[in-house]
């Protein structure tokens, strides 16, 4: 399994973050690698949610939410022929807006295994770019909380 986390301020409310980011489909405004993305239960999204997604350079993926506490903390699974990534965003605020701290496990299946690291490395770089777009997209204030 390859593991990372990932730390950033956002300067705005922790609402206004949560709106933004565990809402997979928001990614589609700041993210010029996602590809599509559709929600396949019904609103609002909470636990259990299910959407498909995919971002270039990817397989499809079956996403589940696996929490979802506004505005504290989410977490989402993927799944595709590849493998299984689980994710969680947790929020805090800060005297200047909220801190994100970002973690991602990361499990490939069959003979891709022996990559993981070498994928972890590339989704990495990927997930700190975009986490860097929806930095940018909050604060300019697209989001309402």
């Amino acid at each position: 399994m390859a593991r990372f986390r990932n730390e950033i301020e956002i300067l705005a409310p922790p609402e206004a973050v949560f709106d933004a980011l565990s809402d997979q489909r928001n990614e589609m405004n700041w993210s010029p690698k996602m590809r599509s993305v559709e929600l396949l239960s019904s609103e609002p999204i909470t636990v259990g949610s299910r959407l498909h997604a995919r971002w270039a350079g990817t397989p499809n993926n079956a996403v589940v939410y696996t929490e979802y506490t506004r505005p504290r903390r989410w977490a989402m699974r993927f799944t595709s022929w590849m493998g299984v990534i689980e994710t969680s965003g947790e929020l805090t605020p800060t005297v200047a807006g909220t801190k994100l701290v970002s973690t991602w496990n990361m499990r490939l299946r069959g003979p891709l295994r022996p990559l993981s690291a070498l994928v972890a490395r590339g989704i990495r770089k990927d997930v700190v770019e975009s986490i860097r777009q929806a930095k940018r997209y909050v604060e300019q204030g697209r989001v309402a909380s």
